[in-house]
């Protein structure tokens, strides 16, 4: 496995259950996280457009109860899972930041440069 294996493709089911990890950068460690949405696998630093607060309710629990938009468990805010735009709630139009990733050979792989999978 390379240095920037988030999880194997198996594990994301689209509009459900997410994947959370940790990036580095320089010295930082951030959360993250990964989906899968419309069978396509998107991945984000674990931060409200807000207030710089986790999102999932409960780990890797991510999308409202209709599967179709990434909710903030601390304000309500809905973010468009293929994007990362707050399309309701008090960051309406900021964006979450957004991390390269991509399914090479049944895995997920952060593509994102400057930032790596920290597995500790």
């Amino acid at each position: 496995m390379s240095k920037n294996f988030i999880c194997t493709s198996t594990t994301l089911e689209s509009g459900s259950t997410g994947f959370n990890f940790q990036v580095k950068q320089d010295d930082a460690i951030s959360p993250a996280f990964v989906i899968r949405y419309n069978d396509k696998v998107f991945a984000y630093l674990n931060q409200c457009a807000h207030l710089s607060l986790e999102l999932d309710w409960e780990q890797g629990e991510f999308f409202d109860t209709s599967g179709d938009y990434i909710i903030c468990s601390n304000h309500g805010a809905m973010f468009e899972p293929d994007t990362g735009e707050c399309v309701n709630g008090p960051c309406f139009g900021a964006f979450l930041i957004q991390l390269a990733a991509e399914e090479i050979n049944g895995e997920v792989i952060l593509t994102e440069e400057g930032f790596e999978v920290d597995n500790q």
